[in-house]
This record gives C-alpha cells, structure tokens and sequence, in this order.
C-alpha cells in the first residue's frame, strides 16, 4: 500500500513539478498533515507516526528525489543538505533541551526527597536525643531518690542514736536525781524518827520524874529534875539540830 501511494504521488509530482528546482520531500510534503492523519485515521502513536513519516522521507528521497534532482544544479544538493542539517540541529537542540529540563525536574525530585529524608532522619536523631536524655533524666532522678534515701535512713539512724543517748541520759540524770531525792527522803525521815523517839523519851522522862514531885509536895529537891531537863533539852535539840 505504501509502495502504491509513492508512485502516485511521485506521477503527480513530475506533472505538477515540471521546470522546478531541485528539492527533497521534506520540503514538498505536509509533515504536520501526514502525522494528523496517522494520528487521527491510523490510531498510530507519536513514535511511530515519527517513523512512518521519516520512512516515507527517506523513500521519497531514494526513490524519486535522488533522480530528480540529478537534473538540475548540484548546488541544491548543498541546499538540503543544509535544510536537513538545520532541521536536524533543530530538533537535537529540542531534544537536548528536552533532556536537560527532564534531568533538572529528576534532580529537582532527587533533591525534595533528599530533602525529605533528611528531614526524617533529623527527627529521628531528636527523637533518640530526646528518648537518651530522658533515660538519663530519669537515671540521675532515680540515683539521686536513691541517695536522698540512704541520707534520709543514715539521718534516722543518727537522730534515733542522739534519741538514745538524750533518753539515757535523761533517764540516768532521773534516776540519779530519784536516788538522792530517795536518799534525802530517807534520811529526812530517819532525823524525824529520831526527834520523834527523842521528844517521846524525853517526855516519858519528864512525866516521871513530875510523879514523885506531886506526891511530896514539901521536899524542896523537886526542882533539881527541872534543872535537869534543861540542860538535857538543849543538848537534844543541838542533836536534833
């Protein structure tokens, strides 16, 4: 079929291009309609409407174009050769453009997620700072509870020794403080005793000795006891004293 269209239009195109310059097919054919064409009829894809055109360039060119313009100046040579080259720089620079603005949005890609990931990796670290640094708060609390402990029982036993010794000694001074008061009390007692036992004697003593003064009221040797309970009483009372 391809075969069939090519001498068609190549018949038209002698008849048609009659006493004109030498030119190729990229200069006489609609490329923008062939592909609309293919597109749109064919349901070909861009690719291959590119290869379908390029193919049908390239036979027009081998198959007629060659010989046609053999007739002519070889300065048209040049001048396709020149189209095709311009043609050509053109669509490479398209290309190359092409490719440099998809490896920028590839870099421009690899850098967000670059990014991202650092972003993630940063706040791992903090959250690992974070996790160690509450560890280790957590540590030096529980150390210091535990220090705070031991003093709070080292200070216990302290105060319940100084309690110790303070109840001791309180309870020796009491004792001692009892034993004399004890002592006191005794010997208090035992000087009343004495007084008590003295003053009874001495009273027995008297009332005896006034008996007989009562029944011989003339004698006058009743008063000789008086003098001697005076002198008696004093004495006592020195030894009471």
């Amino acid at each position: 079929h391809s075969i069939g269209l090519l001498d068609r239009f190549s018949e038209d195109f002698i008849t048609q291009g009659n006493g004109l310059k030498p030119t190729t097919s990229q200069n006489q054919l609609d490329t923008i309609k062939f592909y609309q064409m293919l597109r749109e009829r064919g349901n070909f894809s861009d690719e291959q409407c590119k290869i379908i055109i390029a193919l049908l360039l390239q036979l027009l060119n081998d198959q007629f174009y060659s010989c046609y313009n053999d007739l002519f100046l070889r300065d048209m040579e040049l001048n396709k050769q020149s189209h095709l080259f311009s043609s050509l720089e053109t669509e490479l620079k398209f290309a190359i453009q092409n490719s440099r603005d998809t490896q920028l949005n590839e870099h421009h890609l690899q850098l967000l997620k670059l990014k991202r990931e650092l972003n993630s990796i940063h706040d791992e670290l903090n959250e690992i700072i974070i996790d160690l640094l509450q560890k280790d708060a957590k540590l030096e609390f529980n150390n210091q509870k535990l220090e705070n402990t031991l003093l709070y029982r080292q200070l216990n036993l302290k105060l319940n020794d100084c309690s110790n010794k303070i109840q001791t000694k309180i309870l020796g001074d009491i004792r001692s403080h009892i034993e004399n008061l004890r002592w006191q009390t005794t010997r208090s007692g035992l000087l009343v005793i004495l007084v008590l036992v003295c003053s009874i004697m001495i009273g027995v003593s008297a009332s005896k000795k006034e008996r007989p003064g009562l029944q011989e009221p003339e004698e006058p040797e009743i008063l000789a006891p008086k003098e001697d309970i005076d002198t008696t009483f004093p004495q006592d009372q020195h030894d009471i004293d």
